[in-house]
């Protein structure tokens, strides 16, 4: 204590007291701050470091732009600014990366040397904030212990998504490669940080030249500028094992259970080993890998379970060599691929994958399984489970794969098990062979966005492939049918457009590129079903009702395909017969020449099971039946365009009033219907013919290649002159046979079988108008028949039907032109008949 005060007097005195002494204690600080930042500074491992923003700018006239001591190498890095300058890297006089070079890129821009020869032997980039694993490949297989690295940051060097508050950050086996070369600051990089190094592989930890900058709270971190020499070795070296550990494989195998011939049951020849595979079930039931009539891949024996289980054979001796998983659910195929890579020429190997291994698995993996034989692995999703054989050199592809794919909601896959002999030599397939199954990526997306589509989402359905048929029927090539659009006008029962998409996509000869989904704006979902058939598709603005939706829809697609003299409308809720295209092809023949035919409808209102049966027969009606059905171009140009709101203000079965009283033209329609329309569901108790309509029993033809007969007759004149033919020598039912039925106390159900072919009723009206009577009829025939409401089917008064396997004719007297041939003294039906 006396020595301390004796001191402290003697400073007083010689400096003027405390504040003198704390003045000279501050300048000594600053000059030893200035110091560090000016002049060399020391550091463990003869290395010397300076911050470019204290030294000259000119990396040219030294030794990248640094003087060094003999036997320390010189550097200069400057890491990247922002997104659009790169960073710098000089080694030992050369200037390796720059942005005047134009050779950086963002993420990793590194420089590697061989520490005895100081060669620069190769310099990469390596875009981590994409992927990380190009870094770890390249390192791993391409970078010996000692090697020297130089390296910079540019723009984002993290990879990966943050969690929370937590920063983004390069993954952990990202950072491990910086530790392996001696980073002790790599942990603390986060996203669009700074950062740089010069390090060797193997260095200890904390021994590398490194500098980390973080941007706080700018865009971008400021750059990293450091000039400086160093010496060889940068300090202890060691192995790289901790940080970037070499594939696992089991060690010595275990023996597991004999199993005859592996299953095959008549064993196998020489030159062939037997093999087992099986995929295990669910994520509970082990896979099974047999070679040679052992177990060598089992529950508890050699490590088996989830993800790829592989088994090397030598192709000589059929000897196992190693055995090995890798789960790539849970951790990156980065070992799978080293694994790969390190097989020797003509290996065997088997493959298995259990419970799930496609997660992590990469596209360089599923690359190098391809080299070994392998059509299938690049379909490998989410818990499909797979099985392989293939080997190395092999050319082609191999015959002893198979996958099975998972439902779309992650649902367990089917089980594989199959038990075959491998040659010691594969011989490759040129053809990839068929996977037995397709997986439909867009399907499964749909179904898994969308609930409510049941049958088309079963799982046994959601990979059925979705493409048109070929035309068969080579009557019909050419057909200009098969160039008109056509539109489909979707409800709201989304299962109902479901079914009319399936049933145009099957019609042979069909055009997906030519038919279109009108949606309404609010159903974007009808618009991605569409996408699935490879249809076009088109929105509507918002419809308060279907029928305004239709009218925009017809409108819309005639302005869609303005060359188009022909247009085929799909209303909501109809599937498709298998000859629907086929059936309006061989009627547009007859359309096309005939301006007093206005379209043809595949729907027939009298087409009930007992009314209808001929399905080579069609009409010329009055009426516009609609639901699906081909117009001309002209008929909406004339009587629709300018009108849509008084002609077509109502659904179509109503009854369209296309022209009024001046329109001049009739419509064709099938016997039997060539298009279905589901029950009409309604609260409305007054709309009693909905139900007459569609909840009646129907008949739709469900036969392919039906030639239609008779279609000349259908011409203008030809068609009358057919009927007169008929009613010359028809059947007439009398008044007593008919009389019964309609006083409404018996149904009429046959026609006497002395008349063959064709049958005729007559009966009297007052007026043209006068439906009364054939309203009776109609019901008695089992026709449509709604009180109140007009007969459908009318041609000049007369309806033409089929009943009891045989043609009818029932005309009205207003008709006189068929009328003239009843007999004189046949008696015609009254109205005073039905009282």
């Amino acid at each position: 204590m006396h020595v301390y005060r004796k001191l402290r007097r003697s400073l007083i005195w010689r400096l003027g007291g405390y504040r003198k002494l704390a003045l000279c204690a501050f300048i000594l600080i600053l000059c030893g701050v200035l110091y560090y930042h000016r002049a060399p500074v020391l550091q463990t491992g003869m290395r010397q470091v300076w911050d470019g923003s204290m030294i000259t700018k000119n990396i040219t006239g030294a030794s990248c732009g640094v003087s060094c001591p003999s036997g320390q190498i010189a550097f200069m890095i400057k890491t990247g600014h922002g997104m659009n300058v790169g960073p710098t890297i000089c080694f030992n006089s050369k200037i390796v990366f720059s942005p005047e070079l134009e050779n950086t890129g963002r993420g990793i821009n590194a420089v590697f040397i061989n520490p005895d020869t100081l060669e620069i032997k190769d310099q990469q980039t390596f875009d981590t904030y994409l992927d990380v694993y190009p870094l770890l490949r390249y390192t791993r297989d391409k970078v010996p212990r000692n090697t020297l690295v130089l390296a910079a940051s540019f723009d984002e060097v993290s990879e990966g998504v943050s969690i929370k508050d937590m920063p983004q950050r390069l993954k952990e086996e990202g950072r491990n490669v910086f530790i392996a070369m001696g980073s002790r600051l790599i942990s603390e990089v986060h996203f669009r940080d700074a950062f740089m190094l010069v390090g060797q592989m193997g260095l200890k930890q904390g021994h590398a030249i490194e500098f980390h900058q973080s941007r706080e709270a700018s865009a971008f971190a400021g750059s990293i500028e450091k000039y400086g020499c160093f010496g060889l070795p940068m300090g202890p070296i060691g192995d790289t094992e901790e940080y970037l550990p070499s594939v696992q494989i089991v060690g010595a195998i275990q023996p597991g259970r004999d199993l005859k011939n592996c299953g095959v049951p008549s064993g196998c020849a020489d030159g062939q080993t037997s093999v087992l595979v099986d995929t295990g079930d669910n994520d509970k039931i082990s896979p099974k890998i047999c070679v040679d009539g052992k177990i060598v891949v089992d529950k508890q024996v050699n490590d088996a379970g989830r993800g790829f289980n592989m088994v090397v054979i030598d192709h000589v001796s059929f000897k196992v060599k190693s055995i090995s998983r890798f789960d790539t659910y849970s951790k990156d195929s980065l070992n799978l691929e080293f694994f790969l890579d390190k097989l020797e020429p003509d290996d065997i190997v088997i493959s298995v994958v259990n419970d799930d291994g496609s997660r992590k698995l990469s596209l360089h993996a599923k690359e190098l399984l391809n080299q070994l034989g392998s059509s299938m692995v690049q379909n490998l999703k989410f818990r499909d489970v797979w099985y392989f054989v293939g080997q190395q050199g092999i050319k082609g592809f191999t015959a002893h794969e198979k996958i099975s794919y998972a439902g779309y909601d992650g649902e367990w896959p089917k089980n594989l098990h199959s038990s075959f002999c491998v040659h010691r030599k594969l011989v490759g397939l040129k053809v990839a062979p068929d996977p037995g199954g397709y997986r439909n990526e867009g399907r499964r997306a749909f179904c898994k966005k969308y609930d409510g589509y049941a049958d088309f989402c079963e799982a046994s359905k959601i990979d059925k492939t979705i493409s048109p048929v070929a035309l068969v029927d080579k009557s019909l090539l050419n057909n200009p049918v098969f160039d008109v659009p056509i539109i489909i006008i979707p409800g709201m029962d989304h299962n109902a457009l479901v079914r009319t998409l399936e049933t145009t996509i099957m019609q042979p000869g069909v055009q997906p590129a030519l038919v279109t989904v009108m949606w309404d704006e609010k159903s974007v979902e009808h618009a991605e079903l569409a996408d699935l058939f490879s249809y076009n598709n088109h929105s509507l603005s918002g419809s308060l009702s279907y029928i305004d939706q239709m009218q925009k829809a017809i409108i819309a697609g005639w302005e869609l395909y303005p060359e188009a003299k022909y247009l085929i409308v799909l209303e909501e809720e109809i599937v498709l017969a298998p000859d629907f295209l086929s059936f309006l092809g061989q009627s547009l023949v007859v359309v096309d020449s005939d301006a007093t035919l206005l379209g043809v409808s595949a729907w027939n209102y009298n087409g009930y099971d007992t009314t209808s049966g001929d399905r080579t027969l069609v009409y010329r009606v009055e009426e516009f039946p609609g639901l699906g059905f081909l117009l001309k171009r002209s008929v909406f140009e004339t009587y629709m365009k300018s009108r849509m709101s008084i002609c077509c203000s109502g659904r179509v079965w109503e009854g369209w009033g296309l022209g009024g009283e001046d329109v001049v033209g009739e419509i064709i329609v099938p016997d039997v219907s060539r298009i279905y329309r589901q029950p009409y569901q309604t609260w409305n108790t007054d709309e009693d013919y909905l139900t007459e309509l569609f909840n009646k029993p129907r008949l739709t033809n469900l036969e392919a290649g039906m030639s239609l007969k008779g279609l000349s007759h259908l011409m203008e004149g030809s068609y009358d002159n057919l009927l007169h033919k008929a009613l010359e020598s028809a059947g007439i039912l009398t008044v007593d046979q008919l009389k019964t039925c309609v006083t409404g106390k018996e149904q009429l159900l046959y026609v006497p079988v002395e008349i063959k072919s064709v049958f005729a009723v007559y009966f009297e009206q007052s007026s043209s108008q006068d439906f009364s009577l054939l309203n009776k009829l109609c019901q008695c025939f089992g026709l449509y028949s709604v009180k109140g409401k007009k007969p459908r089917n009318l041609h000049k008064g007369i309806i033409r039907f089929f009943f009891d396997r045989r043609e009818g004719i029932l005309v009205g007297s207003t008709s006189q032109e068929f009328y003239r041939h009843k007999p004189a003294d046949f008696q015609a039906l009254k109205i005073q008949d039905s009282s």
